[in-house]
This record gives C-alpha cells, sequence and structure tokens, in this order.
C-alpha cells in the first residue's frame, strides 16, 4: 500500500473534519456575498434614501424617567408663569385628567432647575446632564413629537408604536419589515427589559409585531436561565 493511503483512523476523522468545515464555511461565506436584493430576509423597501451607515441602534425608553423639561426642552415662558394658572386657551375647556377633575385651581409649573447653553450649536440642557452638556454637539434633539393623549399609559402607546391604541406594530417592528435582517440566523430586532418591583415595567404590546408577520416580533432577552427562550 502506498505511504499516502496508509492513515490512521484518527488522521481520517481529522482531515474529513477540517475538509467538511471548510466545505460548511465555504457555503456560508457565499451566502453571506450573495446581493441583498435576493436576500428574502432584506425587507420590504428596495434601496434606502441615503446610504445606511449605522449598523445598529439601541433605544433605550426611560419608563418613569424624568420630564423632557426637566432635562434638555427649555421653556422660559413657562417659568416666567410659574404658579400662574393655566390659560383656557390651552385648555380649551376639555378635561385634563382623572387625578385633576375634581381641583378647582390649575397651577403652572417650570423646571426646578438650572437651564443653560452649552457647545456651538447652543443647546439647552439643564444641570442635570453635565456630562450630556459637554457632547451635545454630538447628540440630536427631537422636540417635533406631540400628541393630545396626556395620561401615560396611551402617551407611551403612541410613542412606540404610533397610535394611541394598542395592536401596533412597534418602531423596531416596522424597522425590521422595512429594512430586513442581514443575517437569517439572528433576530433584527430583540428586547431587554430592566426588572422592577412589578417585573414588566414595558408591556410587551410596546414591542410586539402587532399585525405584521410574526417574524418581526422583539425577542425578548432574559437575565437569568436561558437568555433567549425556545433556541
Amino acid at each position: 500500500m502506498h505511504e499516502r493511503f496508509n492513515l490512521s483512523r484518527r488522521d481520517f476523522l481529522q482531515r474529513s473534519s477540517l475538509g467538511l468545515g471548510a466545505v460548511a464555511l465555504t457555503s456560508l461565506l457565499q451566502r453571506d456575498a450573495v446581493a441583498e436584493s435576493r436576500n428574502p430576509f432584506r425587507g420590504l423597501l428596495d434601496q434606502p434614501h441615503f446610504p445606511a451607515k449605522a449598523k445598529r441602534i439601541i433605544s433605550l425608553f426611560m419608563a418613569g424617567g424624568p420630564s423632557q423639561l426637566e432635562l434638555f426642552d427649555y421653556k422660559p415662558l413657562l417659568n416666567e408663569r410659574h404658579g400662574q394658572e393655566l390659560p383656557d386657551s390651552v385648555r380649551k375647556g376639555q378635561r385634563l385628567t382623572g387625578m385633576t377633575g375634581f381641583q378647582s385651581s390649575l397651577p403652572l409649573a417650570g423646571s426646578a432647575f438650572k437651564f443653560a447653553q452649552h457647545g456651538q450649536s447652543g443647546a439647552w440642557v439643564s444641570e442635570l446632564m453635565p456630562w450630556t452638556a459637554k457632547m451635545v454637539d454630538d447628540v440630536c434633539f427631537l422636540k417635533s413629537l406631540h400628541t393630545e393623549h396626556i395620561n401615560h399609559d396611551p402617551a407611551i402607546t403612541f410613542f412606540q408604536t404610533g397610535h394611541h391604541l394598542a395592536g401596533r406594530p412597534a418602531m423596531g417592528s416596522w424597522l425590521s419589515y422595512g429594512l430586513g435582517s442581514a443575517n437569517e440566523n439572528l433576530p433584527g430586532f430583540v428586547v431587554l427589559i430592566s426588572k422592577d418591583r412589578i417585573d414588566q415595567p414595558l408591556y410587551a404590546r410596546l414591542w410586539g409585531n402587532g399585525f405584521l408577520p410574526s417574524i418581526h416580533q422583539g425577542v425578548q432577552f432574559r437575565s437569568g436561565g436561558d437568555p433567549v427562550l425556545y433556541l
């Protein structure tokens, strides 16, 4: 028998494993190299309006956090009118909340913290965020979101889904639906929920897929046990 055919079982298995591994790796790399337009996981949109720069987005929803009026939304007129009655031109006779239904007085309340302008942009930031104020030129403040819903739950639902009633897809689900995922084996939308006394500070409907296919549902990470269920 020729010397090159004189292989032990261990050598045979080792060389076979390396060969099969190389074939598998080549297959995976080839699939990643396929044009994204042919990728069924790409999403609905053919091409974005502008070249994509961000590969991932981390959205922090701070339920119960300070109001924007205490952080970066400077309202000097509100501070000047602190303690004055809410004008009828603002209220327009509507009921505000159940908690104020029996109040005879509705005074305005300005911020309790000092504001100052920072950076080349001159953005107003309160004293509560001194470190954010140092990098304010790299931060984009969006102040264009408005809603007529003043109670927490419908306002939060509107913020996360674009509608005050439950059952609509969340922002992450829409992004997954429109942009897809670069890897069919990894979810394009994951959720990490902080633990609170009630164990669920963010309702599942706020990161659900709504009427979109379930593949766009946010995949919840867990802090204990299996990080992701049903893998």
